[in-house]
């Protein structure tokens, strides 16, 4: 992990990301789930919400970032080799710090006020974007855009295999229940108490979806590909749009015979979403460095300019604003000057203004967090 200057890039894509950040922000940070807007909350099983779009947009942003990075290094020379160690570093210290967020508490009630709790948690957002973005890496750079293509349907065959074919003791194969589904059982079999434990699902950053969750940033490197191979700005954002048509039909195809899933992270729902996702960067292509109206959007490209940052930040400090200091904490306060609903998204966007607020600190100060 380092601070450094970030490197030139499109504005688009880190609006994007800042956008991405602010939501997965917000929707983590209710003031109290049973009171927060439907739209903010994830689907119990199948189907799909607004906050299912989050991560794999996240995922699929990775994706991109990772093609027009890594083409840039090539270019001055760099191995391949030494590109996948450095992704490999990241990896690991990305990971480590998942875990070390997961097993975090703070604040305590007496000195040094922050514990950490036990058994450590191996899943989560961060482990999650660890090992896709990993086996991605791996995949592109020794891998041209038609073997991309390949790996993403080999992944998604396998994985859909798995689920369909391997059945998981006690239940018929080819379940897509809680407690019959592969992906389920894999995590309960190798992690344990290592994982998540959900009462009524499953962990939803669980190892069992890795294989389906990769192919969601090899389809944002195939984003990457198109923008890093077609000057013509025209030609990106019609490129962009007929590959997000093509996914959303395919996704939605597929819904046939596999349901869209966030916690199964179903090949359809990889494939929607990677669709949907290109849709919106074609969008803020055009708005951000198309029409150049990417100064309007400023707060969110600093978001976007240190994600990660804004991630960790908002872990950290997730709980402090319900800390009774002196009589009600800042959720008791909301709800006396709105409903239940427009009070636990007013202290969910005090939230993201909050951590808006150290980020934009950092960019003051030229820090940036790089894994």
């Amino acid at each position: 992990m380092r601070l450094s200057k970030p490197q030139s890039r499109l504005r688009s894509l880190d609006i994007f990301r800042g956008i991405t950040i602010a939501s997965m922000i917000l929707v983590n940070n209710p003031g109290a789930p049973e009171d927060t807007y439907a739209p903010l909350l994830h689907a119990q099983w199948i189907g799909w919400t607004f906050a299912d779009t989050i991560f794999p947009f996240f995922l699929w942003i990775v994706g991109v970032a990772l093609t027009l990075s890594s083409a840039a290094h090539l270019e001055r020379g760099e191995s391949r080799t030494t590109l996948f160690k450095h992704a490999l570093q990241r990896s690991v210290l990305l990971f480590a710090c998942g875990v070390a967020l997961e097993a975090l508490v703070f604040p305590t009630r007496s000195f040094p006020y922050f514990a950490f709790a036990s058994p450590l948690h191996f899943t989560g957002t961060l482990q999650k974007i660890a090992i896709c973005y990993l086996a991605a890496a791996a995949i592109f750079l020794w891998s041209g855009w038609r073997a991309v293509i390949i790996w993403i349907i080999a992944l998604n065959l396998i994985y859909v295999g798995l689920m369909f074919l391997y059945p998981v003791p006690g239940c018929d194969a080819g379940v897509w229940t809680i407690d019959c589904n592969f992906a389920g059982y894999i995590d309960r079999l190798l992690l344990g108490d290592h994982s998540r434990q959900v009462v009524g699902s499953q962990d939803p950053d669980g190892i069992g979806t890795a294989l389906s969750a990769t192919t969601s940033v090899l389809l944002g490197v195939l984003g990457g590909y198109i923008l890093l191979l077609t000057p013509d700005r025209g030609r990106r954002i019609t490129r962009l749009v007929a590959m997000a048509c093509c996914l959303m039909i395919v996704g939605q195809s597929l819904t046939l015979w596999i349901p869209i899933s966030k916690l199964l992270w179903t090949p359809s729902y990889a494939i929607f979403m990677a669709g949907l996702a290109s849709l919106c960067l074609a969008f803020w292509y055009w708005a951000a460095d198309v029409k150049q109206f990417g100064r309007w959007f400023a707060p969110l490209e600093i978001l976007g300019m240190n994600a990660i940052a804004a991630y960790v930040v908002s872990r950290v400090g997730s709980n402090v604003p319900k800390v009774h200091v002196f009589g009600p904490n800042l959720y008791d306060v909301c709800l006396t000057i709105a409903s239940p609903a427009n009070a636990s998204l007013i202290y969910a966007l005090m939230h993201v203004i909050a951590v808006y607020i150290v980020v934009w600190l950092m960019y003051r100060r030229g820090w940036f967090l790089r894994f």
